[in-house]
């Protein structure tokens, strides 16, 4: 048993095929879509942005993950190491031989701290390791993992950075008739309107998403407000996943000022699942026939600028996400993930019907 660095194709094809064996029989887990997730590791690793490490045992990966060097807002270090991917058969010895390579080089690099997990490029995707909630279907770009995760990597010193959560709502705990006068007397009081996102102005509509964003980011939601062209890349990557009718503008009627924002995703895990991880004939089939079947919606982004916040403006955008997907005939929605300390958000979502369902945890380690 030995800790390897992946870098050749066939050694890169077995890092993203490892969780297979991990995940075998489990009827929730939903694997990457791997020839994206090998394009991804063959520009990333081949250039030094990241290292890969797995531990190999008779010829078979038994357990790896990704890393890097970058600043960190939250701790206020110049250098701290983020990782990724980390899977794992439950063995303390298989874990501690990997986890602490990885320590051993992110020194070597001048990093004085490491956690994750953190999906490279974008920290609110599958961020965190999944602690509590395992008993529902995971929502699409969350993390999913066994439940004894947690005790591989607090066995191995790591503690809890911080959590963040996600929340199931509910038709029943909705009350519909109550608050579609109230959002009607909101929306009127302070001239708005709430459009649903038009793809053939793309431009424009990022433009806007990006003014709210920028101006409601605050202390608390660390991570710096994504540039316009981060705002295109996920766009242009999701298009074909998104619906335009999930996707919300609340915007000054005098003038056309956005002021705030929420976008919802249909959960396409559900469709992935059955693909397997894979763009062949076959599962390209089974995409275009699941996809037309999906049946929950997980609600990602909700920000409203500071000087609309506390007036209805986000129960007016949570309605419309309601009506949407009761239309649409979803039968289950989630909204987050929201950091622990983000008290008004998480008091936002409670009152539109949220019940705490998950908990996801970043897990950290003084080097």
């Amino acid at each position: 048993m030995e800790v390897i660095r992946p870098t050749t194709v066939r050694q890169l094809k077995k890092f993203v095929n490892m969780p297979d064996a991990i995940y075998r029989g489990d009827p929730l887990y939903v694997p990457y879509m791997r020839g994206d997730l090998l394009r991804t590791l063959k520009k990333i690793v081949g250039s030094g942005e990241y290292t890969a490490l797995a531990v190999e045992d008779g010829g078979k990966y038994i357990a790896r993950l990704l890393f890097t060097v970058a600043p960190s807002k939250q701790l206020k270090l110049e250098k701290c190491g983020f990782f990724s991917h980390f899977e794992c058969v439950n063995d303390d010895a298989v874990a501690s031989l990997l986890l602490g390579e990885m320590c051993a080089i992110l020194r070597e690099k001048g990093a004085t701290h490491v956690e994750g997990t953190y999906f490279p490029y974008d920290q609110d995707n599958r961020r965190g390791i999944l602690v509590e909630g395992f008993g529902y279907e995971p929502m699409i770009l969350t993390s999913y993992n066994p439940p004894y995760y947690a005790g591989l990597l607090e066995r191995c010193g790591f503690v809890k950075d911080f959590d963040t959560v996600s929340y199931e709502l509910s038709y029943d705990r909705y009350d519909e008739a109550r608050i579609a006068p109230l959002v009607e007397k909101v929306l009127k009081r302070y001239g708005l309107r709430i459009d649903t996102a038009d793809f053939s102005a793309l431009d424009s509509e990022i433009d806007d998403v990006h003014a709210v964003i920028s101006e409601a980011t605050n202390d608390i939601i660390f991570q710096d407000a994504p540039t316009k062209e981060d705002l295109y890349r996920i766009v242009a990557g999701w298009k074909s996943f998104l619906w335009a009718d999930l996707i919300y503008i609340c915007r000054r009627i005098s003038d056309g000022k956005p002021v705030g924002f929420l976008m919802g995703v249909p959960n396409f895990y559900t469709v992935f699942r059955k693909m397997n991880g894979k763009l062949d004939p076959i599962a390209l089939v089974k995409m275009l026939y699941y996809k037309k079947r999906i049946k929950s919606v997980r609600m990602i982004l909700q920000y409203v600028i500071p000087e609309y916040q506390s007036k209805g403006v986000n129960f007016a955008l949570y309605h419309e996400f309601f009506l949407t997907c009761k239309r649409r005939g979803i039968e289950a929605f989630e909204a987050g993930t929201i950091m622990e300390n983000n008290d008004a958000s998480r008091r936002n979502v409670e009152k539109a019907s949220g019940k705490l369902n998950k908990i996801f945890r970043i897990y950290g380690k003084q080097l």
